[in-house]
Parts: structure tokens; sequence; C-alpha cells
């Protein structure tokens, strides 16, 4: 028998049948990943009640920004007694930083953030999703804005506010007519709210004046298994002559494009890979991260060159980079090696600073100097693997990480680009602070072209997005 409840994101109506006991639903309003209520699920050796839940939610969160994602997801099943799979989705949206939400609970997977209410709100949003009420805010926010400009817009000004008023009434009548079922279509604000945003400082009143960085192409933009489709890829690589690989986290599934986006081929890297690293060098020879090991491919055959040398103990290796001059790094929780364009070992550092924090992304300037990712700011190393200079911290500053970055990129200026949960941070290479680039979904990995173009993997998006550099 099918049971109901509602999404404590947008209040939408969501359909559980207890005897499938998924642990989660995907709400098809707002796109929210909720657990099901513990009242809803047959009872089993999971741990009960909410507070519980929400406190080990939150360990689970912190497991998964230090990259712990195998506890991250033992932790989840014996929580919820759940399969290995749902584990693993809940985990990898968690990763993605997407919002997992636990009955009347909402809970942030970006701040750690855990709010409980007593009954259930009317809209309760998230990451800058949610439903009519978000709008209806935005509305009054911008109403606010234009009248205090009226006096410099007599006529005009009345009527769009006027205008704008009645749209606002007729969302919220809306809203309080339909008690039972939300209404989210949105209304058309196309007239007035063109005239709004040029009265708005620094929207299109300034359009004419050039972005940090715009885009110029992209790739794909649907999920799916074909050629120019992308499938929790998260992956991106480029050659010397600006050929682009794209790598799937699961599956082995290596795609290449050309400069200008053309879907060239695709071959596979192993079936039972998960990939935590990709890179390509000048010659197109494509190194691939796994459990234990660096392999290499013909980028464009896919043919299997081999393994990639190491003395010593196998280490494990979490991410790598290709400088400007060709050369690979590869970057370990205690480990960095550096390999010439002919694969020998010119630098293997097994004693590497205490960053204290996971190795996400990492980026070769032209003078050598090498940029390692952690968890909340930027470690600058000289050629020779010293720490030389820290760049960023966590906070809600414009110059600090809001959450975990994970893709990092550096220009032929020597500029810095470093994702965040809002868009694409960027600091000169001594660390000063200078612009963000806006980025709809999340980036995986980053890597500029020969013409110093960022490719971005937006793997929410599924797709590679270009941005030419105005500045």
């Amino acid at each position: 028998m099918t049971q109901t409840f509602e999404c404590p994101n947008c209040q939408a109506t969501l359909d559980f049948d207890p005897q499938s006991n998924p642990v989660t639903v995907r709400c098809s309003f707002c796109n929210s990943t909720v657990i099901v209520p513990e009242s809803l699920r047959p009872r089993s050796g999971a741990r009960s009640g909410p507070h519980n839940q929400q406190t080990t939610l939150a360990e689970i969160v912190e497991l998964v920004q230090n990259g712990r994602k195998i506890e991250a997801i033992k932790l989840f099943r014996e929580t919820f007694s759940v399969g290995l799979k749902e584990a693993k989705d809940v985990v990898d949206a968690i990763e993605r930083h997407e919002d997992i939400h636990l009955g009347g609970t909402n809970f942030h997977t970006a701040a750690v953030t855990l709010t409980t209410y007593t009954n259930p709100p009317m809209v309760q949003t998230s990451s800058g999703r949610g439903g009519c009420a978000v709008l209806i805010a935005i509305l009054v926010f911008l109403i606010i804005g234009a009248a205090a400009m009226l006096v410099f817009i007599p006529a005009q000004g009345m009527d769009m506010v006027e205008e704008l008023l009645n749209i606002t009434q007729s969302e919220s009548e809306s809203r309080s007519n339909n008690s039972s079922e939300i209404a989210f279509e949105e209304p058309d604000i196309s007239g007035p709210m063109a005239t709004l945003e040029a009265l708005v400082p620094g929207q299109v009143a300034n359009s004419d004046e050039p972005q940090f960085a715009e885009v110029v192409l992209q790739i794909g933009g649907q999920e799916g298994v074909g050629p120019g489709f992308f499938n929790d890829t998260r992956r991106l690589a480029i050659d010397g002559k600006g050929n682009i690989y794209t790598g799937d986290y699961s599956g082995g599934r290596i795609q290449v494009f050309d400069i200008d986006g053309n879907f060239l081929a695709t071959w596979n890297a192993g079936e039972d890979l998960y990939m935590t690293g990709m890179t390509a060098d000048r010659n197109g020879t494509v190194y691939i991260l796994k459990s234990g090991g660096v392999e290499k491919f013909n980028g464009m055959t896919g043919e299997f060159l081999g393994t990639v040398d190491l003395p010593g103990e196998r280490a494990y290796f979490e991410t790598a980079a290709t400088a400007p001059d060709g050369t690979v790094y590869l970057i370990g929780e205690e480990r960095l090696v550096h390999l010439d364009i002919n694969g020998n070992i010119t630098l293997d550092l097994a004693d590497l600073p205490d960053f204290a924090t996971t190795h996400n992304d990492a980026a070769i300037d032209g003078a050598g100097n090498i940029y390692v990712l952690g968890s909340e700011t930027i470690y600058k190393l000289s050629p020779e693997g010293q720490l030389i200079d820290q760049i960023g911290s966590q906070g809600e500053a414009e110059d600090q990480f809001y959450t975990s970055p994970s893709a990092i990129a550096v220009d032929g200026q020597g500029r810095i680009f470093a994702n965040d949960f809002w868009g694409i941070k960027v600091y000169e290479g001594n660390g000063r602070y200078l612009s963000m680039i806006d980025l709809p979904g999340v980036s995986f990995d980053m890597v500029f072209t020969p013409k110093n173009e960022l490719l971005v993997m937006d793997r929410n998006s599924n797709a590679v997005v270009k941005y030419q550099l105005n500045e």
C-alpha cells in the first residue's frame, strides 16, 4: 500500500512504497534527495531516533569531506540498514554538495548544518533550490529596491512596482488556495523584471562591461552513455594538440573530443575502475590513477602502454597534473613524483609537508611551482617540493572557501583558479584574490587549453564548459 509524505524542501507530495523499502526518494519538483522518515520504514537494526540519525549524518558528511568515502558508506549502511548501492548513492550526492533531507529536518551537506522543525515548515530551501516562496521573497526584495529608486523614475517606476505587486499577490493567492497541491508554475515576469534588472547596479546596467570570463563552448549537457553524453563524468585532461579527454568515475569509459568539442573516439580503461585522477602529457599519453597504481594509455586508441614503474612500496596517488612543459606530476598523501617527458622519474619526495587535509587536485605553473588543493586552502610548493605559501582559508569571505574545493588550475599568467560552492575563485600567484567566475553546477576537474582557455568538467550539468578569459 503506497504511503505519502511531504518533501521538507518544497512541500510536494512524495509517494513511498513500504514493501520496496527504499531509503531515499527523489523529489521530482525540486530534485532533492529525501531520506524516507523512519516512521514509514520497516523496523530494523538501524539507529533509531532523529537525533541519532542527524548526528550520524553530520559524521558522514565530515568523512566525505575528508576523503573517507568508504567509511562514510559503511556508517550510512549501519545507520539506515540499507544496501551498498543505496548508501553509495547518498554518499555520492553528499560529495556533489547536494542537500540531503531527513523527514522534518533540512540537512545542508555544504555547511554541515542541522535544523530540526517541530512542525513542517511552509517552504525550506537550500543551495539555491526551492519552491515558489523563494521567488516571492526575491520579488519582494526587488520591489523594495525599485521603490527606493522611484524618486528617479516617477511614472514608469510606479507602473513597474504595481505590476510586480500584482504578480506577488497572485502567486501568494495561488499557494493559499491550493493547500493540498503545491503550484510550481512561475509567473511571467519578463516585462517588469527586465526593466527592474536595468536598475540594479552590477547587472544589466553594466552589461557592456566585459566579465572576467565568458562561456564560449559547451560539450554535452545530457546524461547518457553515447558519444557526447556523460555519466558521472568527473575527470578531464588535455594534450599538446588540444584534444580533450573525459573520464567517468566508474566503468572506465574515456571519451575524446577535439579542441572545438567534436567527438573523436571512445575507449575503456577497465570496467572495474574507480578513477581517482587522470591527466595527459603533451604527446597524448593518458595517465589514469587507480587503487594501487598508475596506468598509461594511448589517448586516441586506448592502447594499454603499461604501468608507471615506481620504486619502493606501491603508493596510492590521489591526483595527477601535467605541467606546461608536458611533464607529469603524481601526488599522494605522503608522496610526490615528477616524471619527465620520457616517463623517467626526476623527483621522488616521500616526505611532503603535513597538509593535514586531503589532496583533492593539483596544478603546475610555468615556473614549476606546484599547487596542491586541500579541503580548505591551497598549498604552494616550490619545484623542489618545499612549502612556500598558503592561499585561502575556510570561511564566507570572498577570498575564502565556503566549502571543500575539488578542482584547481593555473593559467599562462600564473593566476590560480579553484572552485568553490558558489563558483570558481581566481587568485594572483601571490595569493591576492581577484574575482569569481559563475558556474551553474559543480566543477570536478579543470584544465587550461594551449590557447589559455579554461575547461571545466561540470559533473552536475553533464557537460564540459569552455571559458574565454577577458582579463
